[in-house]
């Protein structure tokens, strides 16, 4: 075993996690167009997906076909089963597939739950689509590293959920009206990365969404994505919702009415 897998053991045995500390030329404290970034590590412990088998089976098949962390793919996996049981004909729509990781995570708890919901998912297949001024990094085509057949495969042969719809193209201007008229949601997981892809996403569904519904920005909390958070900033008044800052860096936007 190497020095560094021996440390990196001893600590996590004491509670103490060792990750990477995210910087900005240099700084652990920095702005970026008026946004404040810094260094935050809460030291709260709880790690409930440490004893959901159900849970833990299926992010270990999926875990390399997603960028999300395992605290935001556990929250997607209980979110899931709360809106069900707000309304159980409710369909879910993520925008922003990539590989498929996150997309096997909540179609696995669909199938747990016994749900007939449909599962929509919406991504170009060739990266990063509408960076533009309001970003500070993404140009687009980022992440285009992935396909199709990636995502039928794990949907396919590892979560076997069949009550889903890929839509492949920009949404929702090339594929939403694939969708039925009447459709309503109670969950939509954005995971775009830019300011004008994720307002289209929200303009489009937020008057399909249930009262009580979500919509999860997954890209809120960090400084690589900054027009993500200008867009949520932007609503953080509006009477008809409740936005939660997640310090896993999942913002919440719950319908209120």
């Amino acid at each position: 075993m190497s020095l560094k897998k021996i440390i990196h053991t001893l600590f996590n045995n004491t509670g103490i996690y060792i990750g990477k500390r995210p910087t900005f030329k240099g700084k652990a404290n920095f702005s970026i167009d008026g946004l404040h970034y810094g260094f935050s590590f809460p030291s709260a412990n709880y790690a409930p997906w440490q004893g959901d088998t159900a849970f833990m089976h299926i992010y270990n098949q999926v875990k390399n076909n997603t960028l999300v962390d395992i605290y935001r793919c556990y929250e997607l996996w209980k979110m899931i089963q709360k809106v069900h049981i707000l309304d159980p004909n409710a369909a879910i729509l993520e925008v922003g597939v990539w590989r498929g990781g996150t997309a096997g995570i909540m179609s696995q708890q669909l199938s747990n739950i016994k749900s007939t919901a449909t599962l929509y998912l919406a991504d170009t297949f060739s990266g990063v689509a509408k960076a533009g001024a309001k970003d500070s990094f993404y140009t687009g085509g980022e992440h285009s590293d992935t396909s199709q057949y990636i995502v039928e495969d794990v949907l396919q042969n590892k979560s076997k959920y069949t009550h889903y719809k890929i839509l492949k193209g920009v949404f929702p201007e090339d594929t939403a009206y694939q969708i039925p008229a009447g459709e309503h949601f109670g969950l939509c997981h954005i995971d775009v990365d830019v300011y004008d892809s994720a307002k289209d996403i929200l303009e489009w569904v937020w008057n399909k969404l249930i009262p009580g519904g979500v919509v999860v920005f997954d890209d809120y909390g960090f400084h690589s994505c900054t027009g993500v958070t200008k867009l949520v900033e932007e609503y953080r008044n509006s009477p008809d919702r409740q936005i939660i800052h997640n310090l896993n860096g999942h913002a919440l936007m719950i319908k209120l009415q």
